[in-house]
């Protein structure tokens, strides 16, 4: 039997408001956002070390850039032992197919992943926790949010444990 997975599932921190023509996909975040992100950051280091983890195994991210940005303060606090950006995550992503897709990874990875996050948005990360653990509900996720689940990827089954949320000084 495989060891269970931490993930986080961690809503990238405030990003600036649209501007004019500006796409989606090239907000940046906000300086509050960035303010956001170093507290969940530091609360997830803090966390991973209550673990015995010296790192993550596998950091996930969005590609567009408030994502990214995000994924970057984060690797300030954390170590991260492998990092990929998965188009598939970004607000309209569907969250079955990323399940399968997390899943099968995990599996192909083997027992080495024991800790994983993905950045990503609303309200994917939202639909991801519920496809996740089928006896929640969608959920609100606030900016720079962390919901940690635990999941068994030989049984592909989530258990949401909490949703945390760092409040910038």
């Amino acid at each position: 039997m495989s060891k269970p997975v931490k993930l986080y599932i961690i809503r990238h921190g405030e990003a600036q408001p649209p501007r004019g023509l500006q796409g989606d996909a090239i907000r940046p975040l906000s300086a509050y956002g960035e303010q956001e992100v170093m507290a969940s950051g530091h609360w997830l280091a803090g966390y991973l070390v209550e673990q015995n983890a010296d790192a993550l195994d596998l950091l996930i991210v969005s590609p567009y850039i408030r994502a990214r940005q995000t994924a970057s303060l984060l690797r300030r606090q954390i170590k991260v032992r492998d990092e990929q950006v998965n188009d598939a995550i970004t607000p309209d992503g569907q969250a079955e197919q990323v399940s399968d897709w997390l899943f099968a990874e995990l599996q192909h990875r083997g027992s080495k992943v024991k800790h994983v996050a993905i950045v990503s948005h609303m309200p994917f990360v939202s639909y991801l926790v519920a496809k996740l653990d089928k006896s929640i509900e969608p959920m609100l996720f606030p900016t720079a949010g962390i919901a940690e689940l635990v999941l068994d990827a030989e049984q592909w089954r989530g258990k949401f444990i909490r949703m945390a949320v760092a409040e910038p000084d």
